[in-house]
Protein backbone atom coordinates (compact mmCIF):
# COMPACT_ATOMS: atom_id res chain seq x y z
CA UNK A 1 0.00 0.00 0.00
CA UNK A 2 1.01 3.51 -0.71
CA UNK A 3 1.31 5.96 1.83
CA UNK A 4 -0.88 9.13 1.31
CA UNK A 5 -1.35 12.10 3.60
CA UNK A 6 -4.31 13.68 3.69
CA UNK A 7 -4.05 17.49 2.00
CA UNK A 8 -3.14 20.44 4.43
CA UNK A 9 -6.27 22.11 5.59
CA UNK A 10 -4.35 25.86 5.04
CA UNK A 11 -7.48 27.20 7.16
CA UNK A 12 -7.29 24.95 10.10
CA UNK A 13 -3.27 24.14 9.92
CA UNK A 14 -2.12 26.40 12.73
CA UNK A 15 -5.16 26.24 15.31
CA UNK A 16 -4.34 28.58 18.10
CA UNK A 17 -3.71 26.00 20.96
CA UNK A 18 -6.08 27.59 23.02
CA UNK A 19 -8.80 26.74 20.41
CA UNK A 20 -7.59 23.44 20.42
CA UNK A 21 -7.53 22.86 24.45
CA UNK A 22 -11.23 24.84 24.17
CA UNK A 23 -12.23 22.23 22.25
CA UNK A 24 -10.83 19.38 24.05
CA UNK A 25 -12.54 20.24 27.29
CA UNK A 26 -15.82 20.03 25.14
CA UNK A 27 -14.97 17.06 23.93
CA UNK A 28 -14.06 15.73 27.47
CA UNK A 29 -17.06 17.33 29.69
CA UNK A 30 -19.44 15.96 26.29
CA UNK A 31 -17.89 12.43 26.76
CA UNK A 32 -14.89 12.20 25.54
CA UNK A 33 -13.29 10.27 22.29
CA UNK A 34 -15.19 7.85 20.44
CA UNK A 35 -18.21 8.04 18.84
CA UNK A 36 -20.26 10.23 21.44
CA UNK A 37 -18.72 13.45 20.37
CA UNK A 38 -20.24 14.50 16.52
CA UNK A 39 -16.90 16.19 14.95
CA UNK A 40 -18.78 15.56 11.50
CA UNK A 41 -18.67 19.16 11.01
CA UNK A 42 -15.36 19.44 11.81
CA UNK A 43 -12.41 19.44 8.97
CA UNK A 44 -9.87 16.27 8.77
CA UNK A 45 -7.16 18.58 9.79
CA UNK A 46 -8.78 19.42 13.17
CA UNK A 47 -10.00 15.65 13.50
CA UNK A 48 -5.96 14.75 13.14
CA UNK A 49 -5.37 17.23 15.67
CA UNK A 50 -8.16 16.40 17.93
CA UNK A 51 -6.71 12.85 17.87
CA UNK A 52 -2.96 13.57 17.96
CA UNK A 53 -3.92 16.12 21.47
CA UNK A 54 -5.79 12.99 22.88
CA UNK A 55 -2.70 10.64 22.21
CA UNK A 56 -5.26 8.04 20.05
CA UNK A 57 -5.87 6.83 16.87
CA UNK A 58 -7.96 8.48 13.88
CA UNK A 59 -10.51 6.15 12.66
CA UNK A 60 -12.58 8.14 9.77
CA UNK A 61 -15.92 6.23 7.87
CA UNK A 62 -16.40 8.09 4.65
CA UNK A 63 -20.31 7.45 4.45
CA UNK A 64 -23.53 8.61 2.56
CA UNK A 65 -27.26 8.49 3.41
CA UNK A 66 -28.26 7.48 0.03
CA UNK A 67 -25.71 4.11 0.55
CA UNK A 68 -27.26 1.00 1.10
CA UNK A 69 -24.27 -0.54 2.26
CA UNK A 70 -23.06 1.89 4.74
CA UNK A 71 -26.76 2.28 6.46
CA UNK A 72 -25.95 -1.53 6.92
CA UNK A 73 -23.03 -0.53 8.73
CA UNK A 74 -24.02 1.94 10.89
CA UNK A 75 -27.35 0.12 11.92
CA UNK A 76 -25.62 -3.56 12.33
CA UNK A 77 -22.28 -2.60 13.09
CA UNK A 78 -21.63 0.66 14.65
CA UNK A 79 -24.52 -0.59 16.76
CA UNK A 80 -22.84 -3.58 18.35
CA UNK A 81 -21.52 -3.31 22.07
CA UNK A 82 -18.33 -4.83 21.35
CA UNK A 83 -17.75 -1.89 18.86
CA UNK A 84 -18.99 0.78 21.12
CA UNK A 85 -16.57 -0.28 23.52
CA UNK A 86 -13.53 -0.87 20.69
CA UNK A 87 -14.36 2.66 19.43
CA UNK A 88 -13.93 4.16 22.87
CA UNK A 89 -9.99 4.28 22.17
CA UNK A 90 -10.32 5.91 19.23
CA UNK A 91 -10.78 9.28 17.63
CA UNK A 92 -13.67 7.96 15.46
CA UNK A 93 -14.96 10.58 12.85
CA UNK A 94 -18.19 9.68 10.67
CA UNK A 95 -18.18 11.97 7.72
CA UNK A 96 -21.73 11.78 5.34
CA UNK A 97 -19.75 13.23 1.60
CA UNK A 98 -23.11 14.81 0.50
CA UNK A 99 -22.26 17.78 3.25
CA UNK A 100 -19.43 20.05 3.07
CA UNK A 101 -16.99 18.65 5.51
CA UNK A 102 -17.88 15.18 4.45
CA UNK A 103 -16.75 16.49 0.63
CA UNK A 104 -13.63 18.05 1.53
CA UNK A 105 -12.94 14.60 3.86
CA UNK A 106 -13.33 12.62 0.93
CA UNK A 107 -10.86 14.97 -1.15
CA UNK A 108 -8.74 14.92 0.99
CA UNK A 109 -7.97 11.30 1.88
CA UNK A 110 -8.40 10.59 -2.31
CA UNK A 111 -11.19 8.13 -1.25
CA UNK A 112 -12.57 6.55 -4.54
CA UNK A 113 -16.34 6.15 -2.90
CA UNK A 114 -18.26 4.85 -0.34
CA UNK A 115 -18.25 3.08 2.08
CA UNK A 116 -14.92 3.94 3.19
CA UNK A 117 -12.83 3.63 6.41
CA UNK A 118 -9.51 4.72 6.89
CA UNK A 119 -6.88 4.91 10.13
CA UNK A 120 -4.62 7.92 9.97
CA UNK A 121 -1.59 9.06 11.83
CA UNK A 122 -0.77 12.10 14.24
CA UNK A 123 0.98 13.41 10.65
CA UNK A 124 -2.26 13.14 8.99
CA UNK A 125 -0.78 9.99 6.89
CA UNK A 126 -3.43 7.19 5.92
CA UNK A 127 -2.48 4.40 7.20
CA UNK A 128 -4.74 1.81 6.71
CA UNK A 129 -7.96 2.10 4.47
CA UNK A 130 -10.81 -0.47 3.96
CA UNK A 131 -13.37 0.12 0.71
CA UNK A 132 -16.39 -1.69 1.17
CA UNK A 133 -18.01 -2.45 4.51
CA UNK A 134 -17.57 -5.15 7.05
CA UNK A 135 -20.72 -6.70 7.17
CA UNK A 136 -20.44 -8.18 10.55
CA UNK A 137 -19.11 -6.32 14.47
CA UNK A 138 -16.54 -9.61 14.58
CA UNK A 139 -14.54 -8.32 11.17
CA UNK A 140 -14.70 -4.69 11.80
CA UNK A 141 -13.80 -5.49 15.17
CA UNK A 142 -10.70 -7.27 13.19
CA UNK A 143 -10.17 -3.81 11.17
CA UNK A 144 -9.71 -2.29 14.97
CA UNK A 145 -7.13 -4.73 16.02
CA UNK A 146 -5.10 -3.67 12.98
CA UNK A 147 -5.90 -0.58 13.15
CA UNK A 148 -4.57 0.10 16.62
CA UNK A 149 -1.45 -2.38 15.47
CA UNK A 150 -0.64 0.12 12.73
CA UNK A 151 -1.46 3.86 14.61
CA UNK A 152 -0.34 2.30 18.07
CA UNK A 153 3.27 3.01 19.51
CA UNK A 154 5.85 0.74 19.02
CA UNK A 155 7.05 -1.07 21.75
CA UNK A 156 9.15 1.51 23.28
CA UNK A 157 6.87 3.61 22.87
CA UNK A 158 7.81 6.34 20.34
CA UNK A 159 5.10 7.10 18.23
CA UNK A 160 4.68 6.19 14.57
CA UNK A 161 6.49 9.05 13.09
CA UNK A 162 6.24 9.18 9.01
CA UNK A 163 7.86 12.61 8.43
Amino acid sequence: MTLRRCQADVDGANLPVEMRVAWLLALIVTGGCGGTTDLSHATLTYAVDAATDANRPLIVELSATWCKPCQIFATQVLTDPRVKEALRDVVFVSYDIDTAAGRDAMRRCHARGVPAVLGIDHDGIIRLEKFGTEPTADEFLVFMRQAHAVLGTHADGAAIKTK
